[in-house]
C-alpha cells in the first residue's frame, strides 16, 4: 500500500525546514524576515511529527509524535497572523499578544493534560486497498476541535481577508505581485493542511491533498525569485546548486562503494576501499570547479534580461561626457534607463546655485505631477548629504516600520510624495549636484544590489557629464557674448573706415558741390537784380539743387550705419558699380585720373548681399587704386572691369600705379597696417573689405608688379536664377 500521507510529510518537512533556514541566515536583519523563520519551523515541525506517527507501529508512539506535530500546528495559525500584519504594515501589537499568550496556553495545556486537549489516537483506513493505515487523532476532544475551527482555520481566513485587502490598496506592482504569489500558495498549503483534521471529526477521507502542503514553499520560492518576497533568490540558486552538486559527487561514490562492494573485493581483496576512496577525492577536487560553473550558468539564465540592461547602463554611462548639451544629456539618461531597465517613470533635480534648490529638469511618464524644486535643507537631501547612497522604497518602509525612527519616517513620506521607487544621488567629490529618481519597474521586479551598483556608477558618470555640458554651455555663451563684441567692434571699425574714406573724399564733393552752387548763386542774384520772371534761370536753379541734392543722398548713402536686423537681399552688381563710380567720378578726373568701366552686356550680375557694404569694398579698391598711382606719377588709369563666370560675379580693378612688394603682400589684409603716411589712413580698408566679401561667402586675389600697378579681384557667388513669385533664390 502506498505510504502516501507520510512521503508528503517528509518532503513537507525537508521544504519548510531548507527555507527556514536560508531566511534565518540570510535575511534575518529584516523583521518581518524574522517572523517567517519561526512560520516556516512551524510548518517544518508539524510535517516531522506527522512523518514519524506514519512510521508509528503503536498507538503510543503514534500519540508521542502528534504532540509533536501539534507544536506546530498550534504555532502555525499565530505566527503567520504576525507575518501578515508586519508584511502588510498592520498595527495590531494586542491582538498578536493575545494570540500568542492562547496559543502558548494551548499548546502548554497539550502536553500537560494531553487526553483532554488533544484526545487520544485511533487507527484509521485499516480496511484501505490503496493507502497505507495510519493512526490518527480521535474525535472526542471538544477544545482540540474548537482549535482546529476558530484558532487554525479562522486565523487562516482572516489573514487572507487582510492579504487580499493589501492587495487592493497596494500602489506598487512589485508589493500586488508578491501578494498574489504568495496568497496562492498559502492557501494551497493551508487547503491541503486542512484535510489532515477530517479524521478529527470522525471523517474517513484519505488526506491525499496534503501533498498540496509541499506546492507552498514551491510556490513561495517562486515569488523569492521572481519578486524577492524577502531577497532570497541568489543564495537560494546558490545553495540548491551546491546541495546538488556534491550530493551527486560525493553520493556517488558511497553509491558505488554499497552496491559494487563485493564485486570490489573480489577484483581488489581487502584493498577495495581504494576505489570509492578515489572517487571521492576526485569528486573532492573537481566539485568546487563543477559548483562554480553550474552557479554561473544558472545565474546567467536567472539574471539574463538583468545582465543585459545593466551592460547597456555600462555603455551608455561611458558615453555620457561625450554629450556636451545638458538638455540633450538629461534626456538621454532619461531615455536609456525606461527603455533597457522598463521602469514606469523617471525624473532628474538638478542643483542650482543661485536659488539654493534642486529644480526638476527632466522627466519621463511620470504617474502625477511632481514639485517643480526640492529644498536644499529637505530631510531627503539631508539624508543623500550624509549617507551618499542609493535609497530603495521598499527598505525604507520596512525601516520605518520596524524601526519607528521619525527619520525614516519623513524619508518614506518624501519618497512617496514624489513617487519614487529608487533615488540615486549623483555627487562630483563631495557635492550633491543632482538626484535620480525612478519609479518601479514594469516587470514587478525590485531593483537588486547589481542594480543599485550599475545605478551608482551611472550617477557618478553622469554627474562628470553634467559638469562638462555646463562647463561647455558657460564656454559657449562666453564666446557668443565675446562674438557679438567682436562683430561690434568690427561694424565700429567699419563704420571709422568709413568715416576716413568720407574725409578723403571731403575736398573732392566740395569742388562737385560748388560748381552747382554757384549757378545756384548767379541765377538767383540776377533775379533779385531784374526782379523779372525769368524760366530759364529758375529752371537751371532746380536742375543745380537736384544736382546738389543727389550727390547729398550719396555721401549720407555711403555714410550711414546699416541696421543689424537688415537682412541681406537680392543685389545687382552693375547698379552697386555705376553707383559706385558716379560717387567718385568727378573726384578721380580732379586727380586726373581716367577710369574705364567694362561691363559684359551678357550678364544679369545677381548676387545675395548688402549693397552698402558692397558699395564700400568698391569705393575702398577704387580709393586705394588712386593712391597708389599718385605715388608714382600725376596722372594714370584705372580699369574696371564686371564679368560673370558659371558660378560667380568677378569684379576686377586694375592700375597703373606703384604696385605692393612681396615682402608685404602678404599683411596688406591685416587690420591696422599700412603703407600710407601717418595721418593718412587707419590701416583698415582692405582688411574690412576682405571681412565684407568673407560674409558674402567670395574672396579677394592680387595680382601686383612693382610700378607696373596691382590687380584687385573680387569673387561673389552669383544667383543662377530668381523666382520673381517665390522668394527662394538658387545659388551658384
Amino acid at each position: 500500500m502506498i505510504p502516501l500521507y507520510g512521503i508528503s510529510n517528509l518532503l513537507i518537512a525537508l521544504t519548510s525546514c531548507a527555507i527556514a533556514i536560508l531566511v534565518f541566515f540570510h535575511g534575518a536583519r529584516n523583521k518581518t524576515n524574522r517572523i517567517w523563520v519561526p512560520l516556516a519551523f512551524s510548518i517544518a515541525i508539524y510535517g516531522f511529527g506527522a512523518y514519524m506517527v506514519s512510521l508509528s507501529k503503536t498507538a503510543e508512539k503514534a500519540f508521542f509524535w502528534w504532540q509533536i506535530a501539534y507544536i506546530g500546528i498550534i504555532m502555525i495559525p499565530v505566527f503567520f497572523y504576525h507575518f501578515v500584519c508586519s508584511y502588510l504594515g498592520l498595527k495590531r501589537p494586542k491582538s498578536i499578544r493575545v494570540m500568542y499568550i492562547l496559543s502558548i496556553s494551548y499548546l502548554i495545556l497539550c502536553w500537560v493534560r494531553r487526553d483532554i486537549f488533544l484526545g487520544g489516537v485511533t487507527l484509521f483506513f485499516k480496511d484501505s486497498k490503496i493507502f497505507a493505515p495510519g493512526y490518527w487523532i480521535y474525535p472526542s476532544s471538544p477544545f482540540l476541535k474548537a482549535f482546529i475551527v476558530f484558532g487554525f482555520l479562522g486565523t487562516a481566513i482572516i489573514s487572507h481577508i487582510d492579504m487580499f485587502r493589501g492587495y487592493q490598496k497596494a500602489n506598487s506592482l512589485l508589493v500586488r505581485n508578491q501578494i498574489k504569489y504568495f496568497v496562492v500558495g498559502t492557501l494551497t498549503g493551508f487547503i491541503g493542511g486542512g484535510t489532515s483534521f477530517l479524521p478529527c471529526f470522525n471523517i474517513s477521507f484519505y488526506p491525499v491533498l496534503n501533498i498540496c502542503v509541499v506546492i507552498y514553499p514551491i510556490i513561495t520560492s517562486y515569488t523569492i525569485f521572481r519578486y524577492r518576497l524577502m531577497e532570497l533568490s541568489i543564495v537560494i540558486t546558490r545553495t540548491t546548486i551546491f546541495i546538488a552538486v556534491y550530493s551527486l559527487l560525493l553520493g556517488l561514490p558511497v553509491a558505488i562503494g554499497i552496491g559494487l562492494r563485493e564485486w570490489l573485493i573480489s577484483i581488489l581483496g581487502n584493498n577495495w576501499w581504494v576505489v570509492p576512496s578515489g572517487l571521492i577525492t576526485v569528486a573532492a577536487t573537481t566539485g568546487p570547479f563543477i559548483y562554480v560553473y553550474f552557479q554561473r550558468k544558472a545565474e546567467e539564465r536567472l539574471l539574463k534580461e538583468q545582465r543585459r540592461y545593466q551592460e547597456v547602463l555600462k555603455r551608455a554611462a561611458q558615453g555620457m561626457p561625450r554629450i556636451r548639451n545638458l538638455s540633450q544629456l538629461l534626456n538621454f539618461c532619461v531615455e536609456i534607463i525606461i527603455e533597457n531597465v522598463r521602469i514606469s517613470h523617471a525624473a532628474i533635480y538638478l542643483f542650482d546655485n543661485k536659488r539654493g534648490q534642486f529644480l526638476l529638469k527632466e522627466n519621463r511618464n511620470l504617474p502625477k505631477k511632481l514639485p517643480g524644486y526640492i529644498k536644499e535643507n529637505n530631510d531627503l537631501i539631508s539624508w543623500l548629504k550624509n549617507y551618499p547612497e542609493p535609497l530603495v522604497y521598499e527598505e525604507v518602509k520596512r525601516r520605518a516600520e520596524d524601526t519607528r525612527q521619525t527619520t525614516f519616517n519623513r524619508l518614506e513620506h518624501h519618497m512617496r510624495a514624489l513617487s519614487a521607487s529608487l533615488i540615486v544621488p549623483a555627487f562630483l567629490e563631495d557635492n550633491l549636484i543632482g538626484i535620480l529618481l525612478l519609479g518601479s519597474k514594469r516587470s514587478g521586479q525590485t531593483y537588486t544590489p547589481e542594480d543599485l551598483n550599475i545605478f551608482s556608477v551611472i550617477s557618478s558618470q553622469l554627474a562628470m557629464a553634467i559638469e562638462n555640458a555646463q562647463l561647455y554651455e558657460n564656454i559657449e555663451a562666453e564666446v557668443k557674448k565675446r562674438t557679438q563684441e567682436l562683430v561690434d567692434v568690427q561694424k565700429q571699425l567699419v563704420q571709422a573706415e568709413k568715416l576716413a574714406t568720407m574725409g578723403t573724399l571731403a575736398g573732392g564733393v566740395a569742388h562737385e558741390i560748388n560748381n552747382p552752387l554757384t549757378a545756384i548763386l548767379t541765377n538767383t542774384q540776377m533775379l533779385l537784380a531784374t526782379k523779372e520772371y525769368d524760366l530759364e534761370s529758375l529752371q537751371m536753379i532746380e536742375e543745380a539743387a537736384k544736382r546738389c541734392k543727389n550727390i547729398v543722398q550719396k555721401l549720407m548713402t555711403y555714410a550711414k550705419k546699416p541696421l543689424d536686423t537688415n537682412p541681406d537681399s537680392i543685389v545687382d552688381m552693375r547698379k552697386v558699380l555705376q553707383t559706385s563710380i558716379s560717387f567718385l567720378k568727378f573726384q578721380l578726373e580732379q586727380e586726373n585720373i581716367e577710369i574705364t568701366v567694362d561691363i559684359s552686356s551678357e550678364g544679369k550680375y545677381l548676387l545675395k548681399g548688402n549693397s552698402n557694404e558692397l558699395e564700400q569694398v568698391i569705393t575702398n579698391l577704387l580709393l586705394n587704386a588712386k593712391d597708389a598711382i599718385k605715388k608714382i606719377r600725376k596722372n594714370g588709369k584705372i580699369i574696371v572691369e564686371l564679368s560673370e563666370t558659371d558660378n560667380m560675379v568677378k569684379l576686377a580693378i586694375k592700375d597703373d600705379g606703384v604696385g605692393i612688394p612681396q615682402g608685404i603682400l602678404s599683411k596688406i589684409f591685416d587690420p591696422f597696417f599700412t603703407t600710407k603716411e601717418i595721418g593718412k589712413g587707419l590701416g583698415l580698408g582692405l582688411s574690412i573689405c576682405q571681412a565684407i566679401i568673407d560674409k558674402h561667402n567670395g574672396k579677394i586675389l592680387v595680382d601686383t608688379e612693382i610700378n607696373k600697378g596691382s590687380t584687385f579681384t573680387v569673387l561673389i557667388p552669383r544667383l543662377k536664377q530668381v523666382n520673381p513669385l517665390s522668394s527662394q533664390t538658387t545659388f551658384g
